[in-house]
């Protein structure tokens, strides 16, 4: 494939009536089944917007009056352009649907099902290893039990890399069929070949170009995907994606362990509401805030009220990256904004308790404290921002580290503030931090040391970077793109 990612087509399939999920009911069209606030033919096309694409073709049959307005809502909504193919024959199989599309096709292009959720990772995997391919290739899972519906699901059987059998009644098969295809126009010969057999199956085209050797796979490794094809189905993949929602890899142990289990349940009743990522950052300020103005009156009632709003505050604090990964509103303005935002807030909740504490013992000495937990607080973040531009890897996943994260530190804060000491707290969790980030630099500084790590000059490319670069196996800038889409970056 010679043309850019960015020019090749999607094909959505979306003519199907959805019987089994509709479960009776006539006013329901199976691709604009909702699903926290995004239709499940928007959620495709979200995802595969994600993974970098921008045309599709979205084969319609059943009630298609109803689908081809969303569809044009859709491309204004979202900036993409869809071309809609109508298939007169969607009742005969999901092969002809594919088939109905062949003259808007040029060359290869990709096949979606409407019903089928994925992680944008898959197709960006799967079109990064087509670019010089000419045979089709299906994204398949290895995963056979954790499939929800497995007697339903189509299986495959391949050997070395190669596709030799796929069915749903496959009694021997060591992979599943996801939906995700690249395809060439060798499909539409086979599917020809299948209709003159009278079998009208996507599946069945596949099979013949799997018989002559012609069907690759790609594996999708631990990425998540599912079929909603039932109502039951559709109940379980409410669950998965609120399963998919936390940053394992970012978030701190009090929101890995606490926060999270309630923020999620939070964020799928606000994913139905019309507020963005944003205006949920902006919630988050105002709480914590108002938890610093309440600090400062200096008295207990306030106090422990102002405790409640931190952790509060802390608990919206993910909802708006939840949100954002879900509805796929994802900024690099948003994930920038919740990090400065969240800079100010930790500033005012220091000011806020110092205030409060030097109201009942006015001293000079409680200022110093202040100064000590504001400058504590964010250089540890400072501190883990710089390691991964100067040393393109993160500070390692210590005990210590952790403890010195936002949200160990906002439980903290809550803790001490119902226990009546939030300025001695403060002034803890603060010289903690210190400390960690002297201890960071003496380990790093022996570490290179012993190793001989020295900074080698930067090349002209790489001048125009901020700071050095290590040629040491740490010698890679890092990719920002996944932090920079994130909504709430780890601090």
């Amino acid at each position: 494939m010679n043309r850019g990612k960015h020019s090749v087509k999607v094909v959505i399939l979306a003519a199907g009536d959805g019987t089994r999920l509709r479960n009776g009911r006539q006013d329901l069209i199976k691709p604009m089944v909702t699903l926290y606030g995004l239709t499940l033919i928007e959620r495709v096309i979200l995802a595969a917007k994600e993974a970098g694409f921008q045309h599709f073709v979205v084969v319609v049959g059943f009630k298609k009056e109803v689908l081809l307005s969303h569809l044009s809502q859709l491309a204004m909504k979202h900036g993409v352009t869809i071309e809609t193919v109508e298939n007169p024959d969607w009742e005969k199989g999901n092969g002809t649907s594919v088939f109905a599309c062949r003259h808007h096709v040029d060359g290869g292009f990709y096949l979606l099902m409407c019903d089928h959720l994925f992680d944008p990772a898959i197709l960006r995997d799967l079109a990064d290893e087509c670019q010089d391919g000419h045979d089709p290739v299906l994204a398949v899972d290895h995963r056979i039990d954790q499939i929800f519906d497995l007697e339903d699901a189509t299986k495959v059987r391949h050997v070395r890399g190669r596709l030799v059998a796929i069915g749903k009644t496959l009694t021997s098969f060591n992979a599943i069929d996801t939906g995700i295809f690249y395809c060439t126009p060798v499909i539409f010969e086979a599917l020809e070949r299948s209709f003159r057999d009278g079998e009208y199956a996507l599946s069945d085209g596949i099979r013949r170009l799997a018989e002559a050797g012609r069907m690759r796979i790609h594996e999708i490794g631990d990425r998540f995907w599912m079929d909603i094809d039932t109502p039951e189905s559709l109940e379980h993949a409410k669950r998965r994606l609120l399963d998919e929602l936390p940053k394992t890899g970012e978030d701190g142990m009090i929101s890995r362990f606490l926060n999270r289990s309630l923020s999620t349940r939070l964020t799928a009743v606000l994913a139905s509401t019309p507020l963005t990522p944003n205006m949920i950052t902006l919630v988050s300020l105002s709480l914590g805030l108002l938890a610093a103005t309440l600090f400062a009156r200096g008295t207990t009632g306030w106090t422990v009220l102002a405790g409640l709003l931190v952790q509060f505050s802390s608990l919206i604090d993910g909802c708006d990256g939840e949100l954002a990964r879900l509805k796929f509103q994802a900024t690099p303005f948003g994930g920038w904004l919740d990090t400065i935002l969240d800079r100010y807030v930790d500033a005012a909740l220091v000011a806020g308790i110092t205030y409060g504490y030097w109201l009942n013992h006015p001293s000079a000495f409680c200022w110093l404290g202040g100064i000590v937990g504001a400058l504590g607080f964010l250089i540890t973040s400072y501190a883990r921002k710089e390691y991964l531009l100067r040393y393109g890897a993160k500070l390692p996943r210590t005990l210590l580290q952790m403890l010195t994260r936002r949200d160990v530190r906002l439980l903290a804060i809550f803790a001490g503030a119902l226990a009546g000491v939030p300025y001695w707290t403060m002034v803890a969790l603060g010289l903690f931090s210190h400390l960690w980030v002297i201890g960071s630099f003496l380990s790093i500084y022996w570490h290179e040391q012993k190793h001989h790590i020295t900074l080698a000059p930067p090349t002209s490319e790489e001048a125009l970077l901020p700071g050095p670069i290590l040629h040491h196996g740490l010698n890679q800038i890092p990719s920002m793109r996944e932090n920079s889409v994130s909504q709430t970056p780890a601090s």
